[in-house]
C-alpha cells in the first residue's frame, strides 16, 4: 500500500484559494519594498544629516519629525561652539623668495591658528611668533625643545621620522603646547599669495604707524630698495602687501605679526565682497588658490568652508597674539622667545570663549556674601579660567556674612551670560534671578550681573 501524500498535494487549490495566496504574496512583496524604501530613506536622512555638518558647516538642514530617530542629527545647533566643535585650521606661511625653488620645504615664517565657530558665525585668529620655544614630539614618546618654525620642516624633510610627516608633527605640537585640536592645515606660499591679492583687486589697510625698511629685498639676488608706509588708509597690491607683511627693520617679530594680522583681515574683508556668481572670477581665484596653497582640506569641503567664511562679518573676526606672554631668552643657544605658559593658556581660553558671552559683553560684579577670605577673588579666577576677560569683572564685599547659596542676579538683559556663569560655577539654573531691582545693590557702580557668592561657592572654585 502506497504511503499517503501530504494533504496540500492531495487537494488541488481552488481558484479562490489561488487568488488569496496571490494576494498574500503580493502584499508581502509590497511590504518588503515599502520597508526597504523606508530604511533607505531613513539611512539617507541619517547620512545626510551627519555629512552636511562636514560639507556645509553652520548651514545644517533641520530633520524635523525625524530628529528623534536613532542615529539622526536633528540639525538643531547650540548658540556657540566649544573648542572641539569649532573648525580649527592651522595656517603656515613659507616666506619663499622669488629666486628660491618652489618645491623646496623651508621653515614656516608665519604661523597662526584660525578658529571658526560655525554656529555663532564668528572667527578667532591666534598668531604665534616663529621663534617661540616649544616642546616637539620625537615620535618615540618623548619631546625635545626647538623653535616652532622648524617643526613642519623637520617632519616634512625626515629630520624627524614622524607618522604623518610634517603636517601631523605640527598638529601634535600645537595640541601638546596649546591644548588646541587642529582639524586641518594650510601651507601658504607667500610669493604665490601675491597673485591672490592681485586677483582680488588689492586690499585696503589702515596703517597704524609709520613703517619703513631702507633695504628691502624681494629676492636674494634682487637689488635693495626703500619701502615705506605712511599712517592712514593705504591701498596695496599683492607685492606691496607682501612687503608690508615682511618688514622687520626697526621692529621685532611681534610687530610683524600685528602687520600680518592687518593684511589677513583686509584680505578676508575683500574676499567677502567678491561676486561668486561670476564664473570667470571664481575659476581664476580658485586657480590662484591652488597655486599658492597646500592643504588637507578636500576640494569637496572647500565650498562649504568658503560659504561659511563669507558669512562671517569682518567685525566678527577677533585677532589674538601672545606678545604679552613671551620674552627674549638671552642665555639660549639662539634667538628664541620663552613663553609664560600660564599667560599663554589664558589667552587661548579667551580665544575660545563662548562667542555669545563675548558679544553680550556683560559687566560682572562678584560680592563676597560670606566671611571666607578671598572668596570673591576665587570666583573671579574660576571665571577668567573660562576665558572671561578680567577687565569685565569687579570684586566687592557684601554686608551679609552668612550667605549659604550663591545667587546670580541678571540686571542688564544678559540672560545667556548669566546662565553660562551658573554653568561654569556648577550651579543649577534656578540660581539665576532676573530682577531690575535686586535685593542687593552694585558696590562698584553699574553692573549687568551681580554674583552673590555664598558658602557653597567653594565647591565650584576650590
Amino acid at each position: 500500500m502506497s504511503r499517503e501524500q501530504p494533504l496540500e498535494r492531495q487537494l488541488p487549490l481552488r481558484p479562490r484559494d489561488e487568488a488569496v495566496q496571490h494576494t498574500h504574496t503580493s502584499a508581502r512583496i509590497v511590504l518588503g519594498i515599502a520597508l526597504f524604501a523606508l530604511l533607505s530613506f531613513y539611512g539617507a536622512i541619517a547620512v545626510a544629516a551627519r555629512m552636511d555638518s562636514y560639507f556645509l558647516p553652520g548651514n545644517e538642514f533641520k530633520t524635523g519629525i525625524f530628529a528623534n530617530l536613532p542615529g539622526v542629527d536633528s540639525g538643531n545647533t547650540p548658540a556657540a561652539a566649544d573648542i572641539n566643535q569649532r573648525i580649527n585650521i592651522l595656517v603656515m606661511g613659507l616666506d619663499r623668495r622669488a629666486d628660491e625653488p618652489k618645491d623646496e620645504t623651508t621653515r614656516t615664517d608665519t604661523i597662526f591658528i584660525m578658529s571658526i565657530d560655525p554656529y555663532s558665525k564668528t572667527e578667532s585668529v591666534l598668531s604665534l611668533p616663529r621663534d617661540l620655544l616649544v616642546d616637539i614630539p620625537t615620535g618615540h614618546g618623548g619631546y625635545f625643545k626647538d623653535r616652532i618654525n622648524v617643526v613642519y620642516e623637520y617632519g616634512s624633510t625626515g629630520v624627524i621620522q614622524y607618522p604623518g610627516g610634517g603636517a601631523a608633527l605640527i598638529k601634535d605640537t600645537i595640541k601638546h603646547n596649546f591644548g588646541i585640536p587642529i582639524d586641518n592645515y594650510v601651507v601658504l606660499d607667500f610669493e604665490s599669495f601675491i597673485d591672490i591679492i592681485n586677483e582680488l583687486g588689492g586690499i585696503d589697510i589702515n596703517v597704524p604707524e609709520y613703517t619703513v625698511d631702507p633695504s628691502y629685498q624681494e629676492c636674494y639676488s634682487c637689488d635693495f630698495y626703500v619701502v615705506e608706509f605712511e599712517p592712514g588708509l593705504q591701498h596695496m597690491d599683492g607685492s606691496t602687501a607682501l612687503a608690508y607683511s615682511r618688514i622687520r627693520f626697526g621692529s621685532n617679530d611681534l610687530h610683524r605679526i600685528e602687520r600680518q594680522q592687518l593684511v589677513m583681515r583686509a584680505t578676508a574683508e575683500k574676499a567677502s565682497r567678491i561676486n561668486f556668481l561670476a564664473p570667470n572670477k571664481v575659476t581664476s581665484l580658485y586657480g590662484k588658490y591652488k597655486d599658492a596653497v597646500k592643504t588637507d582640506i578636500s576640494d569637496f569641503r572647500l565650498p562649504g568652508l568658503a560659504a561659511l567664511g563669507r558669512g562671517i562679518p569682518p567685525d566678527q573676526i577677533r585677532m589674538y597674539s601672545i606678545n604679552d606672554a613671551v620674552s627674549d631668552c638671552y642665555n639660549c643657544y639662539a634667538a628664541v622667545l620663552i613663553a609664560d605658559w600660564d599667560k599663554v593658556h589664558k589667552i587661548v581660553q579667551q580665544m575660545f570663549l563662548d562667542s555669545v558671552v563675548l558679544a553680550e559683553d556683560a559687566r560682572i560684579e562678584i560680592q563676597n556674601g560670606t566671611d571666607i577670605p578671598g572668596l570673591a577673588n576665587d570666583v573671579s579666577e574660576a571665571l577668567t579660567a573660562q576665558g572671561l576677560p578680567a577687565d569685565r569683572i569687579s570684586l566687592a564685599d557684601n554686608a551679609a556674612s552668612d550667605t549659604k547659596e550663591t545667587l546670580i542676579y541678571n540686571l542688564g538683559n544678559k540672560e545667556y551670560t548669566a546662565r553660562k556663569l551658573a554653568e561654569w560655577l556648577g550651579l543649577p539654573a534656578a540660581r539665576v534671578i532676573t530682577k531690575k531691582t535686586p535685593p542687593i545693590n552694585s558696590v562698584n557702580g553699574a553692573a549687568d550681573i551681580i554674583i552673590l557668592a555664598g558658602t557653597d561657592a567653594t565647591a565650584g572654585v576650590r
